[in-house]
């Protein structure tokens, strides 16, 4: 399903800031030196795409595994050969939703309630996807195709498929719901279509709003991995098909290794295999725009980090122990491993070709963890052939997507049902053993395993997470120890910054020179909280970063900074930057989110007009988009149009996907024009429907107190300290509060613990 990002609903004007492709013109530092440079090499004439059948010839077996693959068949047109449902004039219902499936000839239909919630046939025009859902692609609009939220389990009748099922399957999704089939979520222009189909231009015109969306071919093909294939074609002919006689890279812009280049060795003693011979390669990152988590802002590039954000581990999408939670497709998990860390690359377990493993059961492991010590019942805590016995049983727990299927976790876990228990995440035990506890299975794995390796950052997380003591110190400890997986110190970069950490500018200033382009990014998102010298200190060397991504973070995080003082350098670098910024912005102005970000930059630019077309279009575009309504209120507030603020709050009231958001916006609106007593009953629906955001909370106690409802206040802040018993905010309006009532005692406890916590 969709693998655009959830964006956060900001009350202030958002800058969504993700990562986009890299462009030419990097402004170097004045003070760099000109190195000796080697002989020019030859200009390449840009490779140009040639086709999946113009592969086949000399690679036969390559051509003959990719044949019925989930690659091969993840889109194909409709027709009686490819559509597996059931469209023998069926009707399917889903609470008060009806859906028939028929066929007229050839052609495939379905009839079903619209966008406007009358009922329309719709010709299903493209089958996504075969194992073990099915799901189908119809036109609601000239060039515009939807993708329908019933699907046909493909799976066979003893397994409980071969059945119509609805993909949101407790709930009815009425029409004009962010989660109806006809809504933006559901976009196969924009959420779907690069991840199914070779070279795919989603060509959207914002003028007339309409997709002329292309590809070059249907399918994942060859060159959706390999690159354009043209000049290996010409080296091929060139050198007879030679393989010693071509090229590193085969005539491919990307590295991908073959097999023969990767050798996996176990060393006297060792029980493990470790990569005796490698060879530079591109295969990750090959994979991962597809297989992970991220927003695409376009552009040419092959970096991943120059076109793609890849989502860090947010707590809407993994547990705090980095298990998966939502769909996130593989690569965040990975890039969390042991694996990953050691060297290991996707197609040492996979057929890149066939996309199955590359041998079956504990075999794919035991290549590089030697049988006799891990393929054991004395390992396992099962015997071969029952439940449990896999690896992958205890290792990668399969959580399901899409009512049907089944995904492994790819962090490669350890089992911890304590730890599990204590944070709140799964585990692989219980998960099995129903009627068993997490005490039960932490003493059975503790008698078999003497020494336990604790979890490298999942109390931190959580600690940080409910705004506990611990949580800060760790946190600290994570970003500053080098072989913490990068994904992970991005992450705790992030929560340092929401829990508005002393130690964040210093943590920042070493980062910006981090390896990875992750952390990076994330040191521009954190700096985003701090003033605005300090923000430029630390933002501006990312401004001039290798990767696209971080120079796209580095400018959202200033805009709108005065720039006085800086180099020509750096106002070259500035500028470059902000050109590539508007392009991966105005990538995605078929979307509500992208528009709210040009909205953003024309506020910041002093150009209201154009703020406010842009906003009014993301609504046109998407009426369910929060952000939109906060942010166009709180762009007539700015110009004193207090009327058309509330009045677009009261209209987010009845359609935006997060109420309670628009209701806390409307309650400070109405604070500001003085009209307390109705401020009071929405600020007060804002906090009872989210009492886990802080914001909220702490507001709706300042006015409770303010209103003169003090002890109700103390009690709201109160609530907010079980909660969130470390948060600095909540303990200094407290001792504060406590003070002002004559309460000494109080006040004194908890400017003491206030203390406390600024000294860790």
């Amino acid at each position: 399903m969709p693998r655009a990002f959830a964006w956060g609903l900001p009350i202030a004007l958002i800058a969504l800031s993700w990562s986009c492709s890299k462009r030419p013109g990097e402004v170097a530092s004045e003070q760099s030196e000109v190195a000796e440079q080697p002989p020019a090499k030859p200009t390449l004439t840009p490779a140009k795409l040639v086709g999946t059948a113009a592969c086949a010839s000399c690679h036969e077996a390559q051509h003959g595994d990719w044949l019925g693959s989930h690659h091969d068949l993840a889109m194909q047109t409709a027709t009686p050969e490819t559509v597996l449902g059931d469209f023998n004039d069926v009707k399917v219902k889903h609470f008060k939703e009806t859906a028939r499936f028929f066929r007229e000839g050839d052609a495939f239909f379905v009839e079903a309630p619209g966008a406007n919630g009358e009922r329309a046939r719709f010709r299903v025009v493209y089958t996504f996807g075969v194992q073990p859902l099915q799901q189908y692609l119809v036109e609601i609009e000239p060039g515009r195709l939807q993708s329908f939220l019933f699907a046909w389990d493909t799976r066979s009748r003893e397994q409980g498929g071969q059945r119509w099922f609805h993909l949101q399957p407790d709930e009815y999704v009425e029409p004009g719901d962010p989660l109806h089939w006809t809504a933006p979520s559901y976009n196969w222009n924009y959420s779907c279509a690069d991840c199914h189909s070779t070279a795919l231009k989603k060509n959207y015109d914002r003028a007339t709003k309409r997709y002329s969306t292309d590809y070059f071919e249907i399918d994942v093909g060859c060159e959706a991995c390999h690159g354009a294939g043209s000049r290996h074609v010409e080296l091929a002919e060139a050198t007879g098909g030679s393989t010693n006689a071509l090229a590193a890279n085969a005539g491919f812009d990307r590295r991908l290794p073959r097999p023969a280049e990767r050798i996996w060795t176990f060393r006297e003693g060792e029980s493990i295999a470790s990569l005796r011979l490698s060879s530079p390669s591109d295969e990750v990152e090959t994979c991962a725009p597809c297989h992970s988590r991220r927003a695409d802002f376009g552009g040419e590039s092959a970096s991943f980090h120059d076109r793609y954000r890849v989502a860090t581990l947010d707590e809407l999408l993994y547990f705090d122990d980095g298990q998966i939670r939502d769909e996130v497709y593989v690569y965040g998990s990975f890039l969390q491993s042991k694996m990953h860390a050691a060297g290991v690359i996707c197609s040492d377990c996979h057929d890149g070709h066939s996309t199955k493993l590359r041998l079956e059961g504990n075999a794919v492991c035991s290549r590089c963890h030697q049988a006799e010590v891990y393929d054991a019942p004395e390992h396992l805590f099962h015997e071969a052939g029952t439940p449990g016995s896999l690896c992958v049983d205890c290792h990668m727990p399969e959580r399901t997507y899409m009512v049907n299927d089944d995904r492994a976790d790819h962090r490669f876990g350890i089992p911890r049902p304590a730890l599990a228990a204590k944070i709140g995440a799964p585990d692989a035990c219980t998960g099995c053993h129903a009627n068993k506890s997490a005490t039960w299975a932490e003493r059975e794995i503790a008698q078999r395993f003497e020494h336990r390796v604790a979890h490298p950052f999942a109390e931190a997380l959580h600690a940080a997470r409910t705004q506990r003591p611990e949580g800060e110190p760790g946190l600290v400890e994570l970003v500053a120890v080098g072989k913490t997986p990068a994904i992970v110190r991005a992450t705790a970069l992030l929560e340092l910054r929401n829990l508005g950490s002393p130690a964040l500018p210093a943590l920042l200033m070493r980062a910006g020179s981090d390896p990875s382009p992750i952390v990076r990014r994330s040191v521009a998102v954190a700096a985003r909280s701090m003033p605005p010298e300090q923000r430029v200190e630390v933002v501006r060397p990312l401004l001039r970063d290798e990767a696209r991504s971080v120079r796209i973070e580095a400018v959202s995080a200033v805009l709108g900074v005065h720039a006085g003082g800086w180099s020509a350098a750096d106002r070259a670098a500035l500028k470059s930057a902000t050109a590539e910024y508007i392009e991966a912005r105005s990538f995605n102005t078929d979307r509500g989110e992208g528009l709210a970000d040009m909205a953003h930059v024309a506020m910041l630019a002093g150009d209201f007009n154009h703020a406010e077309e842009n906003l009014r279009e993301a609504l046109e575009i998407d009426p369910t988009f929060t952000a939109a309504y906060v942010n166009l209120a709180d762009l007539y507030r700015s110009q004193e149009q207090d009327e058309k603020a509330e009045s677009t709050l009261r209209q987010g009231l009845e359609k935006a996907a997060d109420r309670a958001a628009v209701e806390f916006a409307l309650g400070l609106a109405l604070v500001r024009l003085g009209r307390y007593s109705e401020a009071m009953a929405h600020l007060r629906r804002a906090y009872e429907t989210r009492p886990e955001t802080i914001r909220f909370g702490y507001v709706y106690a300042v006015a409770q107190f303010d209103g003169g409802q003090r002890e109700a206040s103390l009690r709201t802040l109160q609530n907010i300290r079980k909660r969130y018993p470390a948060n600095r905010d909540v303990l200094q309006l407290l001792a504060g509060y406590n003070q002002q009532m004559g309460r000494a005692k109080a006040a004194e406890r908890y400017a003491t613990e206030l203390e406390k916590l600024n000294a860790l």
